[in-house]
């Protein structure tokens, strides 16, 4: 996989814009530098955009005329990142609206009108490498340092992080023969209706079109069977996609095929039996894979297998908002990152 402490789902992503101007004292010759933050769970890592392997843009206006327009970032040695197509000075008493996207691969993927609308087809066999993960900065804030303030990004995903984990409770061994996930639309267009401001209290909010017959299937399956762990931190048993925001339905199934050995004692002969369960994910929380947010199933065998399903915030700052901002790194430790 390319990169997964990661995600994988779809949906268009906004950045949101502050408008600031005088009360920043902006230094004449001081040129506009940004800083991107990326999230702790994306296909889309701080590794891959410090390395190019991400691109991340950015669109800007000044007293509302156009500055930046799907214009590419890059970071220097010195840590700061700037427009590649050169840089640009501050002007004081401006009045400035920043925004920014970041994307992994354009393969499946279409933006248009400044990254608030994209067109989304994800593999339609498992392959988290091709994943697409789409982020989009729902707000900027500034930090006002010294006579070179930073215009930071803050950038949330668009897509759905689905992560599945098959361990086992008290059985001897278990290995996974297949795991399959059934029944999902991988292809969509998402375009950002309300795009959220800082302080606000909203976020942003997109509206998605689905578009083919959700019937896409994902499977992971080894044979011999990948060992399951009695931890989500030591099983080979497990799977990991960006999923394009979706209700889930009565035909959304959880396929699992495994084995366990079921001998006498554990010192006796192996005597290895094969089972097959399948969920019906609509019946479990959560019902709906939505933007921005990170689901978790872990199935437990044991004498049976137990699922269970949870669904959390896909947080992508680590700070409290307006209060504290990462620090820029210096050119020393940029390989550091």
């Amino acid at each position: 996989m390319k990169r997964f402490l990661q995600l994988i789902c779809c949906a268009t992503l906004l950045t949101a814009c502050e408008q600031w101007g005088e009360s920043l004292d902006i230094k004449s010759n001081s040129a506009i530098a940004f800083n991107a933050e990326s999230f702790v769970r994306s296909a889309v890592t701080q590794e891959d955009i410090d390395n190019a392997r991400a691109t991340v843009k950015v669109y800007a206006t000044r007293n509302g005329n156009v500055l930046y327009n799907n214009v590419e970032i890059g970071r220097e040695n010195t840590g700061k990142w700037y427009p590649k197509t050169g840089k640009t000075d501050w002007v004081s008493g401006s009045n400035y609206l920043f925004y920014g996207y970041a994307y992994n691969t354009t393969e499946g993927l279409t933006i248009n009108d400044n990254g608030k609308l994209i067109t989304v087809n994800q593999p339609t066999s498992y392959n988290e490498e091709m994943m697409i993960d789409y982020l989009l900065s729902y707000q900027f804030s500034v930090a006002n340092g010294a006579m070179k303030p930073i215009v930071q990004l803050q950038l949330e995903h668009a897509m759905a992080l689905v992560e599945i984990y098959v361990v086992r409770g008290n059985l001897f061994d278990a290995r996974l023969k297949k795991l399959s996930l059934e029944n999902l639309y991988s292809s969509a267009s998402l375009k950002c209706t309300t795009h959220a401001t800082i302080n606000e209290g909203i976020t942003n909010e997109w509206e998605v079109t689905l578009s083919g017959n959700g019937s896409t299937k994902y499977t992971v399956q080894s044979n011999p069977g990948m060992e399951i762990g009695d931890t989500r931190e030591n099983t080979a048993a497990n799977m990991k996609l960006m999923c394009i925001p979706q209700q889930l339905t009565a035909n959304t199934t959880l396929n699992i095929v495994y084995e366990v050995n079921e001998k006498v004692t554990s010192d006796g002969a192996d005597n290895w039996v094969e089972h097959t369960e399948t969920f019906h994910l609509y019946k479990y929380d959560p019902i709906a894979y939505q933007s921005g947010h990170r689901i978790v199933y872990t199935a437990t065998i044991d004498s049976g297998v137990n699922l269970q399903g949870v669904i959390a915030e896909w947080k992508d700052v680590d700070y409290i908002e307006g209060t504290i901002l990462p620090e820029i790194p210096s050119g020393d430790d940029e390989n550091e990152n």
